[in-house]
This record gives C-alpha cells, sequence and structure tokens, in this order.
C-alpha cells in the first residue's frame, strides 16, 4: 500500500537529505521543474502529519491527485499564508488567508489549478482515523454530525487562530524531543479549535436559512464591489434587515466585521496585483478602494505581515530554493 513517501516522489519530488530550513525530524523533498521550485515538509505520527507547501508557481499548470489517499489520512486542513489559485471538488479559493480542506473519504480524485508567477506557501494538518477515535466518535453532540461538514463548515470562523499556530509551527526552532511535544500540542490545539467552533454554534441560535442567504448575499456583493465606497444603508437594502441584526449576523457566520472582511478582500487582490502586473503600488491601492497610499500600506501590513513594496519585488525575480537541495 502506498505511503506518504511514494505519494510524495509519484508527483515528481526528490528527497532533499541536506536541507536546513524546516525541522530534521521532518522529511523534506525538492521540486525544481518547469511549473514550481520549492520544497514540501511534513512530520507523521499515528494522529496526524503536519505539512508545509513552499514553492514559487512558475506557470499556470493543475495538479491532479489521482491515488486514492484515504488510507493515509482522513481530513485535511490547511492555512495558506501566500497563494493563487483554485481548488476543485468542491470549489474552493486557494488564496491569501484562507483556510484549504481536503476530504478524501468523499474525494478521491483532489485537483488544484495554479496560477503563474506567485509563490504559495501554507501550513496544514492532515488528520488520520485515530484523532477522530480518540476524541469525537463517543461525544454524544458531535458524533452525528458528519465530520467533513465541521471542517467546511468552520473555515470561515477559525482563520485568526490557525493562522497564529501556523506562523508558530513555521517559526519554530526547537530541538528534539522538545519538538516532537511541540508539534503534538499545536496538532490537539487546532484540531480542538475546529470542534469548539462546531459546538458553539450548536450552543448558539441557528442563523435562519433565510437570514443565512441574506448575510451571503452582502458578502457575495462585498466581493464584487470591493473598490467601492459601501455604505452601511446599502447593505442594509441588499440584506433587508436592520443594520444592527445585518451586523451581528454578518459577525455570527464569518467570525469578522464587515469592515474587516472588506479590508481583507482588498488586500487578497491588492496583493495579486503587486506580483502579477507591472502596476506601481499608488494604482494598486486606487485600484482596491484606497485614495491614500499610506492608509493602504498600513492595511497590507497589517493584514500580510510585510509591506507592498516588499511583495513588489517577488513580481520582478522568482525565488531561489537551489540553496535547500545539495546535488
Amino acid at each position: 500500500m502506498e505511503n506518504f513517501d511514494s505519494l510524495i516522489k509519484s508527483l515528481g519530488f526528490k528527497l532533499c537529505k541536506n536541507s536546513c530550513k524546516y525541522p530534521s525530524i521532518g522529511s523534506t523533498f525538492c521540486i525544481h521543474n518547469e511549473d514550481m521550485d520549492g520544497l514540501y515538509w511534513y512530520y507523521e505520527t499515528d494522529s496526524f502529519i503536519i505539512n508545509i507547501h513552499d514553492f514559487f508557481i512558475k506557470k499556470e499548470f493543475l495538479i491532479n491527485f489521482t491515488s486514492d489517499m484515504s488510507h493515509l489520512f482522513s481530513l485535511s486542513s490547511s492555512y495558506i499564508i501566500s497563494g493563487n489559485g483554485e481548488g476543485f471538488s468542491p470549489y474552493q479559493y486557494l488564496t491569501s488567508h484562507t483556510l484549504y480542506v481536503v476530504d478524501t473519504s468523499k474525494n478521491k480524485n483532489c485537483r488544484f489549478l495554479m496560477h503563474a508567477n506567485f509563490p504559495f506557501l501554507s501550513v496544514g494538518i492532515t488528520f488520520k482515523d485515530k484523532i477522530f477515535k480518540d476524541y469525537v466518535e463517543n461525544h454524544n453532540e458531535i458524533k452525528n454530525i458528519d465530520i467533513c461538514e465541521i471542517f467546511y463548515d468552520t473555515r470561515e470562523r477559525i482563520i485568526k487562530p490557525l493562522e497564529k499556530i501556523s506562523n508558530e509551527i513555521l517559526n519554530c526552532n526547537m530541538n528534539s524531543p522538545a519538538l516532537e511535544i511541540f508539534f503534538e500540542s499545536k496538532a490537539k490545539e487546532w484540531f480542538s479549535i475546529i470542534i469548539d467552533s462546531c459546538l458553539n454554534k450548536i450552543e448558539k441560535k441557528a442563523i435562519s436559512k433565510v437570514d443565512d442567504e441574506a448575510i451571503e448575499n452582502v458578502a457575495n456583493y462585498i466581493n464584487d464591489h470591493y473598490s467601492f465606497d459601501l455604505s452601511q444603508e446599502l447593505l442594509e437594502k441588499i440584506a433587508m434587515m436592520s443594520g444592527t441584526k445585518m451586523k451581528n449576523l454578518f459577525k455570527q457566520k464569518y467570525n469578522m466585521s464587515i469592515t474587516e472582511y472588506t479590508q481583507r478582500k482588498r488586500m487578497n487582490i491588492a496583493e495579486t496585483l503587486l506580483l502579477t502586473t507591472s502596476l506601481e503600488i499608488g494604482d494598486v491601492a486606487k485600484a482596491v478602494g484606497y485614495s491614500s497610499h499610506s492608509k493602504f500600506t498600513t492595511y497590507f501590513k497589517k493584514y500580510k505581515g510585510f509591506y507592498p513594496k516588499d511583495v513588489k519585488k517577488l513580481s520582478s525575480k522568482k525565488q531561489d530554493y537551489s540553496y535547500d537541495c545539495k546535488k
């Protein structure tokens, strides 16, 4: 039966024995071809696999996993730090500050479309059957709920805490055996946040189907008109509810305010424009709705963790991964 190493190698990766970018207790694989350059690192236990994808995508291409991976893990949840693409079955964005979920029990073929000239960096945890048996199967509150639906349904509400865990994993410089203990705690913390979000939703008064669709209409309108000055009065008309009710339900559904949702949408679009076009930073700021260059820079640093000028540099040169793997 195929193991994780053989799956990675079947995709064109080679084991990097001399790489020191990520912890030595895991396995690092490198890839250098016409599609992308980069590294894939993972650490595996009998309950979970922590993984890091660290690539520069050189040209647009479609990745198609034809192998059945259900014997390797059950569900995977990944926080995308930087990316530009889409996943299918079901359709999901592969963009900065989003969570991507893979369910191997329902989707035997995983397909991804990656866009060119863009760095892809993500931290994820794939959970095996054991962790569900240990912590979920006999819990009365959730044992009858589709676990896959929990992973999909909680994505928007848990982005912030999983972003924090992802950065802790990415920047960890511990050594063994402290590192194994750290990874065990982070995997369980990640899992607990997903389950806790589900339980909190059960305890709260559920949003009615009509109100849920109304709030989705507001979010979809923001997605299509993010660069405009969207008045609360207009959004209230779209939702057909009072401003207070709309703001409370939006926060309950997306775990962030309408203002933050709009700003994050703008920053994701801005990042794409900075990396894939020749537009100046000031022009990018205007394209996503900011007349003030300084305000745009402040928000970009807040949500992306670095300045627009730093992102702009990536658009003029491809990231070099060759130093990570000696021939």
